[in-house]
C-alpha cells in the first residue's frame, strides 16, 4: 500500500479523526489538568533512568496488561480506572509513564488504534520551546538585538542551536523511543510475569543515538560551530549552562514547589545522586567506566565472553537485570541522573521528554558511544567481495512539486510512471544531469510555527524549525543475473567535511525492491516512506501539534496497515545545509534480501529506529545496525571501501538553506 494511500485513513481530529470513546478517556488521564492528581511526595520526581522508578513502573504496566487480559470486553475501560486508583497512591507521572508502556504494547490499545497523545497536548508545558533572542545563524546579528544579547549569543554559542536541540518533536521522538524501548523491557502481553527482552534493544540504542549524534554535528558543522565534545571528566566543571524556558514546567501540581526544571549554570560540578555506596555516586560512576574501557580495550567482558554490539549497548544503557549490568554499572542513567540533580530542582537531564533540549545531553552522548568506537574501530573492516548481482548507474533526484503528476492516492504509481518513460528504457544509460526537471541540489528552509500556552493564558510563542523540499529518489539499476532479485536499498548521507567518519554518515532510507531478471529497472522512492521517519509523516503546523487518529474507529484485529508514533520527526529528514549550499556526498549500497531478510515484518513507524511491531519479533534486517558503516573503513577510507563495487554508488549532493519553496502538503488541504 502507498502511503497516500494509508494516510487517507489518518487524520489529526482538527481534520476529521475520530476520537472513540476509549481514546477519550485515555486523553482525559493522560492530559490531566493541574488540579488533578496532587503529589503526596512534593521532592519525588519520577525518572525513568533511576532504576527504582523504572522498575515501578514496569510493574503497574505488568498490572495493566493482567488487567486487559481478564477483561477483554472492556480492557481500556479498567485499566483507565485502575490507573486513576493508582495514581491516589503512587506518583501521577509514574503512573502516566506506564500507561504510555501499556497503550504502546497491548493489543487491547492497539487494535483499537488507540494513540498516545502528543506531547503538546498532554504535557503542554514540557513543550515550551526556548524563547527566541537570537538569530539563527552565526554572523551579524540584526540590529533589533540589543548589545546584551549579541555578547550573550558571543560567550555562548550554543545558543545558535537552540532552533534543534528545543524542537519539540525531536524531544517527543526521545521520549516515544524509551518508551518503545524501556530499560526494563517489556511485560508479554499473553503472560506478564514474563519479561520479554526486545531483539537487538542494546544494539538499537547505539544506533538510534548514534544517528541523533551525527545529525546534530552535522548542524553544527553547518553552522560552523566545534562538533560535540565527549563529556568524559565526570568530576571537572561542565562548561555549558542550561537555563530552561521559566515557563517549560515539569508538573501539572500548581503547588509544587519544584513545578518547573532547575537551571545550570556554566562551570557547575557535577554531584552524586541517590544512595553513599550506590551506582550513581561520581566515584563509583568513574570505576564502572574504566572497567568498560578496560573490556572495549581487550573485546571481552570480565567473565571472558566475547564483547558483541548489542551485549555492550546494554551494558551502557544498564538494560536487563544480568550480572554484566551488576558489574559495569547503569552508566548512561547515571549521566543523566547526576547531571539532572545538580541541583535540588531537577534538571531536563533527568527526563527523557525534555533531556535532549540541554546541550549537555549531546556531550555525555558523545561520550557513551566513544566507548562503543573504541571497541568498533579495532574490529575488521567488512568483506564485501561477495556483493550482489546487481550494478547501480545512478541516483536521480526530482522536486516532487516540478513532477507532471497528480498528488493524492495515485502519485507513487504516477512518478514511478515518470521515472520509467523518462529515465528508464532507451533512456536508461542516458546523461540526464542536465534535464530541466532533475536537480543536484536538494532545499531546506526554516518555518515558524505559533506555540499556544495551552495550560494558562493562551500566550504564545513562536517555534522555528526546519522543513525539507520534498522530493523522488530515481535509482538506476541493472539486475545482471538471470534470476529475479530482491534488492535492500540502503541509503546514507554525510557531509563532504566528515566523509572519513563513518559514525556521521546518517541513514536516509532502506527498503526492498524487486528486480527482473536482466532487467534495467527505475525504481522510484518517496522521501516521505524513509525508514527513520515517523509514519505518517507530519508535515503541516495541525499534524506537528497533534497525532494522527483513524477516520474510522472500527476495531481492527492484527491489521498490518495502521501505523505507530515512534520514529524520526519527517521535517529533520534532510540537515538543513548552508546557505548558497553545502557539499555531501550520497552513499547508496544494495544488498541482498534474501540474506537481510526476517519472516515476519509489520511496521511500526519507523523500521530503522524503532524495529518491529510486536514486543516479541525480531528487528526487521539480520544486517547489523548502520550496515555497510558500522566496521571501520578501509585503510580508513571511504572511497578505498566502496571502491569497485558496482552494487555501490557514491555521488555527490548539495543541500542549500533557501527562504522559500514550493510544498505540497498545505495548511488546509484535507
Amino acid at each position: 500500500m502507498s502511503l497516500a494511500k494509508a494516510r487517507k485513513g489518518l487524520k489529526t481530529e482538527k481534520k476529521g479523526g475520530k476520537v472513540s470513546p476509549e481514546q477519550k478517556i485515555l486523553n482525559q488521564f493522560l492530559e490531566a489538568p493541574k488540579d488533578k492528581h496532587k503529589k503526596k511526595d512534593k521532592k519525588f520526581k519520577f525518572t525513568q533512568f533511576d532504576p527504582e522508578h523504572a522498575d515501578a513502573a514496569y510493574n503497574i504496566t505488568v498490572e495493566f496488561m493482567e488487567i486487559a487480559n481478564k477483561n477483554p470486553e472492556n480492557a481500556i475501560e479498567k485499566v483507565i480506572e485502575y490507573a486513576k486508583k493508582a495514581s491516589e497512591t503512587s506518583d501521577p507521572e509514574l503512573v502516566r509513564h506506564a500507561l504510555m508502556m501499556f497503550v504502546t504494547h497491548h493489543p487491547s490499545a492497539r487494535n483499537k488504534n488507540l494513540r498516545i497523545p502528543p506531547l503538546i497536548k498532554r504535557s503542554p508545558g514540557a513543550t515550551v520551546p526556548k524563547k527566541k533572542n537570537i538569530s539563527l545563524a552565526p554572523g551579524p546579528l540584526v540590529s533589533t538585538h540589543s548589545t546584551e544579547k549579541i555578547k550573550e549569543t558571543e560567550d555562548n554559542p550554543e545558543l545558535y542551536m537552540n532552533w534543534y536541540r528545543e524542537d519539540p518533536n525531536l524531544n517527543e521522538h526521545h521520549e516515544h523511543w524509551h518508551i518503545v524501548y524501556g530499560s526494563n523491557g517489556v511485560p508479554d502481553v499473553k503472560d506478564p510475569k514474563i519479561r520479554v527482552h526486545k531483539d537487538r534493544h542494546g544494539e538499537l540504542f547505539v544506533y538510534m543515538h548514534r544517528q541523533m549524534l551525527a545529525r546534530y554535528d552535522i548542524e553544527r558543522l553547518g553552522l560552523g560551530l566545534s562538533l560535540i565534545k565527549p563529556l568524559d571528566d565526570y568530576f571537572a566543571p561542565i562548561d555549558e549552562g542550561y537555563h530552561p524556558n521559566e515557563n517549560l514546567v515539569d508538573a501539572e501540581d500548581e503547588d509544587d514547589p519544584y513545578s518547573t526544571f532547575g537551571s545550570r549554570k556554566p562551570g557547575s560540578k557535577n554531584r552524586d545522586y541517590g544512595k553513599k555506596d550506590g551506582p550513581f555516586t561520581l566515584k563509583a560512576m568513574d570505576a564502572n567506566r574504566k572497567k568498560v574501557e578496560e573490556a572495549v580495550n581487550c573485546g571481552k567482558f570480565y567473565n571472558g565472553a566475547e564483547i558483541d554490539i548489542d551485549t555492550l549497548g546494554a551494558v551502557l544503557e544498564s538494560y536487563g537485570k544480568g550480572d554484566l549490568i551488576k558489574y559495569y554499572g547503569s552508566l548512561h542513567a547515571g549521566g543523566h541522573l547526576t547531571i539532572g540533580h545538580i541541583i535540588d530542582d531537577p534538571g531536563v537531564m533527568a527526563q527523557t521528554r525534555v533531556a535532549a533540549r540541554d546541550p549537555v545531553f549531546w556531550r555525555w552522548h558523545r561520550h557513551i558511544d566513544n566507548l562503543v568506537k573504541t571497541w568498533e574501530e579495532k574490529r575488521e573492516p567488512n568483506d564485501f567481495s561477495n556483493s550482489s548481482p546487481v550494478k547501480l548507474q545512478d541516483v536521480i533526484f526530482v522536486f516532487k512539486d516540478k513532477l507532471p503528476i497528480h498528488h493524492g492516492e495515485t502519485q507513487d504509481e504516477e512518478a514511478a510512471a515518470f521515472g520509467e518513460k523518462t529515465f528508464g528504457g532507451k533512456n536508461f544509460c542516458t546523461d540526464v544531469s542536465k534535464n530541466d526537471i532533475v536537480t543536484n541540489e536538494l532545499e531546506t528552509k526554516m518555518k515558524t510555527r505559533v506555540w499556544t500556552h495551552i495550560s494558562d493564558s493562551g500566550s504564545t510563542e513562536e517555534i522555528d524549525y526546519l522543513f525539507p523540499r520534498e522530493f523522488y529518489y530515481y535509482f538506476r539499476v541493472e539486475n545482471t543475473s538471470a534470476s529475479e532479485f530482491i534488492a535492500t536499498f540502503r541509503v546514507f548521507l554525510v557531509p563532504e567535511e566528515l566523509a572519513e567518519s563513518r559514525v556521521h554518515w546518517i541513514e536516509l532510507d532502506k527498503f526492498k525492491e524487486c528486480l527482473p531478471a536482466n532487467s534495467k529497472t527505475v525504481v522510484c522512492r518517496d522521501c516521505d516512506m524513509s525508514s527513520i521517519v515517523r509514519q505518517p509523516p507530519q508535515k503541516t503546523d495541525d499534524e506537528l501539534d497533534d497525532t494522527a487518529l483513524p477516520i474510522d474507529t472500527t476495531p481492527v484485529d492484527n491489521n498490518n496497515d495502521r501505523f505507530c508514533d515512534c520514529g524520526w520527526p519527517f521535517h529533520l529528514l534532510l540537515p538543513r545545509g548552508r546557505k548558497g549550499g553545502m557539499k555531501y556526498k550520497l552513499l547508496v549500497f544494495i544488498s541482498d534480501w534474501s540474506e537481510d531478510e526476517v519472516p515476519t515484518i509489520s511496521r511500526c513507524g519507523s523500521i530503522s529506529f524503532c524495529g518491529a511491531e510486536g514486543a516479541a519479533d525480531k528487528y526487521p534486517d539480520k544486517k547489523p545496525m548502520g550496515y555497510p558503516l558500522d566496521r571501520p573503513f578501509k585503510n580508513n577510507s571511504y572511497k578505498e571501501t566502496f571502491a569497485g563495487l558496482n552494487n555501490a554508488i557514491i555521488r555527490d549532493v548539495c543541500i542549500n538553506w533557501v527562504d522559500e519553496f514550493p510544498e505540497i502538503v498545505v495548511e488546509d488541504s484535507c
